[in-house]
């Protein structure tokens, strides 16, 4: 991945142009909608458009997201790529325009998953009330637990669902043939019971051929890690693997297991049964940093919806490439192989690359999930319009 961004001046001047856009925006906004504007009680206009006009449209206006997307020059500044973007060298932070952090906090209140930017907002009871962030300085009293999982910078944010919906979209289109992508949301178990019912009915309507399942879910309700595996299945036995090889990416190395790797074995369990522990071969890959407790929240490592969509997408090309490799190579020769197809995360000699550089890679990520999810509601809004479906759902 290309690692290239702008200088602060550039950010900071195109940050002030994003403001005069917005200033205007709601400018005519309240020209238009005065009987709305609950919130100016005294305020000058200038005050109030600078305090409160933002949250007041988006607390009168059905759409919210939409209706700003639809203005062309407040899409561009949203919908940025990377190259024009600024990161704090420190703790990895977008340089924002103060409105443009507003609009994703008020997004984020809003009870619809699809309208959240990932990663540009902080939670709810962190926001001021007109939706800035709060500093962690009026953080209440006994707030400690808070303080630690704030959640506050950029490259600690937990993914939203719109993420993982981005990586399962991309890895699904390499599916076909006899390689089938269960990248969904739920749990593995589910996905094993998958499998079971989708080979017994090949089964039932005459295929013989192996068939290659990639999957990509969270391990339980007990354990929400993601995790990955690659199923062999053969049609004429449905109740029974041919082969199982999973993937964790917590810091460890081969052949130490995981620590959610009694998750692994208890799914795969459940559904066939106790022998299948036997079965399963470890191609976890030491990617994520455990967090340590007291460490800044910004070094804290919550990618691992990143590795695990790429170590699907690399499993999902190895079985492309070549299935009898994948039925038939060791486990040490396949989890090479997948080193090869994950440039983000390895050098070309197969090395680890150094956590900076994975950081840095992830942060990029991070910004481009979010240009992704507001390029998909443009995208569908337009799609709305040209069917004649009315403006939005």
């Amino acid at each position: 991945m290309e690692q290239y961004t702008c200088t602060k001046e550039f950010a900071e001047a195109n940050n002030l142009f994003f403001e005069r856009i917005m200033y205007k925006f709601l400018r005519s906004w309240v020209n238009d909608h005065d009987d709305e504007t609950l919130l100016r009680f005294d305020q000058s206009l200038d005050e109030y458009l600078a305090n409160d006009a933002l949250r007041d449209f988006f607390l009168n206006t059905e759409h919210p997201v939409q209706k700003l997307l639809k203005d062309r020059l407040i899409t561009c500044h949203l919908g940025r790529r990377v190259e024009s973007v600024y990161f704090d060298p420190v703790n990895g932070d977008p340089l924002l325009a103060p409105t443009e952090q507003r609009i994703y906090n008020l997004a984020r209140r809003m009870d619809i998953e699809s309208m959240h930017i990932p990663f540009r907002s902080v939670h709810p009871n962190k926001q001021t009330p007109a939706g800035g962030t709060a500093d962690i300085s009026t953080y209440p009293d006994g707030s400690e637990e808070l303080r630690y999982n704030s959640g506050n910078h950029f490259c600690s944010r937990p993914a939203s669902g719109n993420v993982f919906d981005e990586h399962s979209k991309h890895c699904t289109a390499k599916s076909g043939n006899d390689l089938h992508i269960l990248y969904k949301r739920g749990f593995l178990e589910e996905r094993l019971h998958d499998i079971k019912e989708q080979t017994a009915a090949m089964h039932a309507n005459g295929e013989t051929r192996l068939q290659y399942f990639v999957i990509c879910s969270r391990h339980s309700l007990q354990e929400g890690h993601f995790g990955v595996s690659l199923v062999i299945m053969d049609p004429s036995n449905p109740d029974f693997p041919r082969r199982v090889l999973v993937c964790d990416t917590l810091l460890k190395e081969l052949p130490h297991h995981p620590r959610w790797w009694n998750h692994f074995v208890a799914e795969y369990s459940n559904v066939f049964g106790d022998a299948v522990a036997e079965l399963l071969e470890d191609l976890s890959h030491p990617l994520q940093k455990v967090n340590i407790k007291g460490d800044n929240p910004y070094r804290h490592d919550w990618d691992c919806p990143y590795y695990a969509a790429s170590m699907a997408d690399a499993l999902a090309d190895l079985v492309n490439a070549n299935p009898e490799f994948m039925l038939d190579g060791s486990a040490d020769e396949i989890h090479n192989a997948m080193k090869g197809l994950m440039p983000d995360y390895y050098q070309y000699n197969h090395e680890i690359k150094g956590r900076q550089c994975i950081q840095e890679a992830n942060r990029l990520k991070r910004w481009k999930s979010g240009r992704a999810a507001i390029k998909d509601i443009v995208a569908e809004m337009r799609l709305r319009s040209r069917l004649n479906l009315g403006e939005f759902l």
